[in-house]
């Protein structure tokens, strides 16, 4: 009884350590947007539904590669219904477009926005 007491011990600080050094996963926070054509990371119409994991297929760069919004970032009707406020600029603060400008300046990568609920992840163009 004591050697299966022992054995469990160890076990269960093997998987303990082992989840330790396990990398943090990236949880998105909204809906994710893909970026078709990279020479125009300001078109909402060039934004499709992801089909690709940013994770994995969006490695660090210069170029928009994902986003990831909240609903409140997704125009609801008119022409681009359906498709992020990529568009917007103006002189409010925290716009989607103004967050875009900042990661295609950030060296690190995803660049978060926890505040607004925001996720850019870039690639190599």
């Amino acid at each position: 009884m004591k050697r299966v007491s022992i054995s469990i011990l160890v076990l269960c600080s093997a998987i303990i350590t082992a989840s330790a050094f396990r990398t943090k996963q990236i949880i998105p926070v909204g809906t994710l947007f893909q970026l078709t054509d990279i020479s125009q990371p300001f078109n909402p119409a060039v934004y499709q539904v992801a089909t690709i994991d940013p994770i994995t297929d969006c490695p660090n760069s210069s170029a928009i590669c994902v986003i990831d919004v909240p609903l409140s970032d997704v125009y609801p009707s008119g022409p681009n219904a359906g498709k992020p406020k990529v568009d917007i600029a103006t002189a409010v603060p925290n716009e989607l477009s103004d967050d875009i400008v900042v990661a295609l300046g950030n060296a690190s990568d995803p660049t978060s926005f926890p505040a607004r609920q925001r996720i850019i992840y870039e690639k190599q163009p």
